[in-house]
C-alpha cells in the first residue's frame, strides 16, 4: 500500500479510532506477554494441576464478564475515556504487586488472586472500547473500524509473546513488571489523547444495577450471544490450554510457543483489514456460518500435532477463522443496539463471551488431565461445538432483520 494510500486510509476514520487503537496495541503486549507463559508457572514451577489452572483462568474471565457488563453501562453516563484510562491505572498496579510477590516466593494463592483481579479490571476496558468505535463508525464501516481495532490489538499479541517467551525464561518477576510498563503507557495514551466520544444523553439517568436487567427484553439480542457463547468455548481454548499442550503434549519450548502467539497477531495485522473488505458484501451471519467450521478444521487438526511445524500450521488455520468471526461478530452487536445504549450492549455481550473464556479452559483443563493420552478425542471434542454454532448461525440469519444483518448497501 503506498504511502498515499495510507495516508487516505487514516484520515478515512475519526482520529480518535486510531489513537484507541494504538493504546490497545501498547495494553495488549503487557497483557500477551504474561497470559500464556503465568500458566506455565502455575503449572511447572509451583506444580498446581491443569484442572485448577483452568478454574482460576475460568473465575478471572467470569468476573471480568460481570465487571464488563458493569462497565459497559457506567460509561453509557460518565464517558468512555474515564472508565478506560482510569481502569488500566488500576490494572498497572496489580501487575506491580504480582511481580512484588513473585519475587518474594509468594505462593499460588496470592498471585492467583492478583490475576483474577487485573482480569476484572480488564472488564472495564474492551466493551468500552468497542463502544467507542460504535460511537465514531457508521454502521456500513463497522466491520472495518473493528477491524482496525483489532489490528492494533493484535500487533500487541505479536510482540508480547515473543518478548514473553525469553523474559519468562530469566524471571517471571520481570515479566510481570514490563507488563505493568506497558499498561501504564497505554493509560496514559487514553486519558491524554482521546477526547471523550460519548454524545451527551438527557435519557440516561444515573447508574442503577436494575437498568443492567432492561437488555433482558430484547430476545434476539440474547440469542445470538447465546449461540456465540457456544463457539467462544473453543475459541478460548487458544490461551491455557493450547499453551500448555504444545510444550507438555507436543513438546515445543517455551520460545516456540512464543512464536505460535506471534503468528497469530501477524496474521491478524497484515490480513484482518483486508479479510474484513473481502466479506463485507456478505451478511454478517453467513460470515459467521463459515468462519465457525474454519474454527472446527482448526482446532480438531490441533489434536494430530506432533511438531512445531503442524502447530504452526494449526494456528494458521485458527487465526483464519479469528480474522473472519471477530469483527463481524462485535458489528452485529453494534447494529442491534441503540445509540445511547452502546455500551449496555457491549458489556452484556462482552458477558457471554468472557462466561466462555471462563468455561473454555475449565474445560480443556479437565480433558487434558482426564484424556491425557488421547489427544484427538481432547480436540476433536472441543471443536464439534464451532459446529453447533454454526448451525446456530445459519438459523439466525433467517430470523434476524436485515438492517441487523447487513453490513453496507451493497
Amino acid at each position: 500500500m503506498s504511502l498515499f494510500n495510507l495516508s487516505r486510509l487514516f484520515k478515512e476514520y475519526d482520529y480518535r479510532l486510531w489513537i484507541l487503537a494504538f493504546g490497545w496495541m501498547v495494553s495488549a503486549m503487557g497483557f500477551a506477554m504474561i497470559i500464556p507463559f503465568i500458566s506455565i508457572y502455575f503449572y511447572q514451577e509451583l506444580k498446581i494441576p491443569m484442572s485448577i489452572v483452568g478454574a482460576v483462568f475460568g473465575i478471572a474471565s467470569l468476573g471480568r464478564a460481570l465487571f464488563g457488563v458493569i462497565g459497559g453501562e457506567i460509561s453509557d453516563r460518565l464517558g468512555r475515556v474515564k472508565v478506560m484510562g482510569y481502569a488500566q491505572i488500576l490494572r498497572g498496579i496489580a501487575f506491580l504487586v504480582v511481580s512484588w510477590v513473585i519475587s518474594k516466593g509468594g505462593g499460588f494463592l496470592p498471585i492467583a488472586f492478583l490475576v483474577v483481579f487485573s482480569s476484572l479490571l480488564g472488564g472495564f476496558f474492551q466493551p468500552v472500547a468497542h463502544a467507542m468505535v460504535a460511537d465514531v463508525v457508521g454502521k456500513e464501516k463497522r466491520v472495518e473500524g473493528f477491524s482496525i481495532v483489532r489490528i492494533g490489538g493484535n500487533l500487541g499479541w505479536a510482540i508480547g509473546p515473543a518478548i514473553g517467551g525469553f523474559v519468562s525464561a530469566v524471571s517471571y518477576s520481570l515479566l510481570f513488571l514490563i507488563a505493568a510498563f506497558f499498561t501504564f503507557i497505554s493509560s496514559s495514551l487514553i486519558l491524554s489523547f482521546i477526547k471523550e466520544t460519548l454524545r451527551k444523553n438527557e435519557g440516561l439517568t444515573r447508574f442503577k444495577f436494575k437498568d443492567l436487567l432492561e437488555i433482558r427484553k430484547d430476545r434476539l439480542f440474547f440469542i445470538y450471544c447465546g449461540i456465540t457463547l457456544v463457539l467462544f468455548i473453543v475459541v478460548a481454548q487458544l490461551i491455557a490450554t493450547f499453551s500448555v499442550y504444545s510444550v507438555e503434549w507436543v513438546g515445543i519450548s517455551k520460545n516456540q510457543l512464543g512464536l505460535l502467539y506471534t503468528l497469530n497477531g501477524l496474521i491478524v495485522v497484515f490480513f484482518q483489514f483486508p479479510m474484513s473488505k473481502l466479506i463485507g458484501r456478505y451478511k454478517l451471519t453467513r460470515v459467521l456460518f463459515f468462519g465457525s467450521l474454519i474454527y472446527m478444521v482448526g482446532y480438531s487438526s490441533v489434536g494430530f500435532a506432533n511438531s512445531f511445524f503442524w502447530l504452526f500450521l494449526s494456528m494458521g488455520v485458527i487465526t483464519l477463522a479469528e480474522i473472519v468471526v471477530m469483527p463481524a461478530s462485535m458489528a452485529i452487536v453494534a447494529n442491534m443496539s441503540k445509540e445511547s445504549h452502546y455500551g449496555r450492549y457491549m458489556g452484556t455481550f462482552g458477558l457471554f463471551n468472557s462466561f466462555a473464556w471462563s468455561l473454555g479452559p475449565f474445560i480443556g483443563g479437565v480433558l487434558l488431565d482426564v484424556l491425557a493420552e488421547n489427544s484427538v478425542f481432547i480436540w476433536s471434542g472441543i471443536s464439534i461445538l464451532a459446529l453447533f454454532s454454526s448451525f446456530g448461525y445459519k438459523w439466525l440469519g433467517s430470523k434476524l432483520p436485515e438492517s441487523f444483518n447487513l453490513q453496507s448497501k451493497v
